[in-house]
């Protein structure tokens, strides 16, 4: 189990460098939803061999379901982050973003019957502490329009996590985020806006989007991986976690942010407390 959990890490470190690529890439003038064509779409190029060498077509009807729910809380959450990244800050927007371990976490235990014990919590609350700490900065969480929609974003990753569990229950991980892909890239063939930057946006960062394809797909399969196999209380939690800290240590090392670097450790080393009791207690 411990090697699991390991593996829901390295997702979330990939995770991590996939988000500060498209962070960097991301435009206020350009359509959220070419970008988010462009994801999933590339994502699913880089799938489909494999899914057709080793995967299959669920037989049960509830695992569509359980899919398609996924789908619609994960192109809610996304679309909501890719706006939210244009109009708010983005300590704030992370700080938010965090109601998405609570859903995890919580329907986990409650719905899902997972067995947490004390010191399981008291590793979550360190976590959620830490991320504060480092992510806090002292600017009053108004409600705005931005601020919205990252707690739409948070709780809707969280609602998608649940389902992706449920569904993984019954579909291997491969088939499943083949199937996701295509059912969210169907939904958005149907909207004009995604075909209005396409060509621009991949013209202008191929490489980057290229090599934030391969390290999503990456994240994402991981993650798929270890949900399967383990608690979703603890997972998700783990990858989440590590996302974030990945994001702060690129952000620290590559991109110069060494403002309050002091705060970023200490909330850094806090979390990673937080994964230790978490994982091995």
């Amino acid at each position: 189990m411990i090697f699991v959990y390991f593996v829901s890490i390295l997702a979330g470190i990939s995770s991590g460098v996939t988000e500060s690529i498209n962070k960097s890439i991301t435009e206020k003038k350009y359509s959220s939803f070419s970008y988010f064509f462009l994801q999933l779409s590339l994502n699913g190029l880089l799938f489909l061999i494999p899914f057709l060498l080793f995967g299959s077509f669920p037989k049960l009807s509830i695992v569509y379901l359980y899919i398609f729910l996924a789908v619609l809380a994960t192109f809610l959450g996304n679309l909501s982050l890719i706006k939210a990244y244009k109009t708010e800050d983005i300590s704030n927007i992370t700080i938010l973003l965090q109601s998405s371990l609570l859903v995890t976490f919580t329907s986990g235990i409650v719905f899902l019957h997972e067995k947490i014990n004390m010191i399981n919590i008291v590793g979550f609350l360190a976590i959620i502490c830490g991320i504060l700490i480092i992510f806090y900065e002292g600017k009053k969480l108004r409600l705005s329009f931005g601020l919205f929609l990252a707690l739409v974003v948070g709780l809707s990753f969280g609602i998608s996590a649940v389902f992706q569990k449920l569904a993984l229950s019954l579909v291997d991980p491969l088939s499943f985020v083949f199937i996701f892909d295509f059912f969210i890239v169907s939904i958005l063939l149907f909207i004009p806006k995604t075909y209005k930057d396409i060509k621009t946006i991949f013209g202008k960062y191929k490489k980057k989007i290229i090599l934030s394809r391969f390290t999503a797909v990456s994240a994402f399969y991981l993650l798929l991986w270890t949900y399967q196999r383990s608690k979703i209380a603890v997972a998700n939690v783990n990858f989440t976690t590590v996302f974030l800290l990945s994001s702060v240590l690129i952000g620290i090392l590559f991109l110069g942010e060494r403002k309050n670097i002091s705060k970023k450790l200490a909330g850094s080393l806090l979390c990673v407390l937080g994964i230790i009791l978490l994982n091995f207690f």
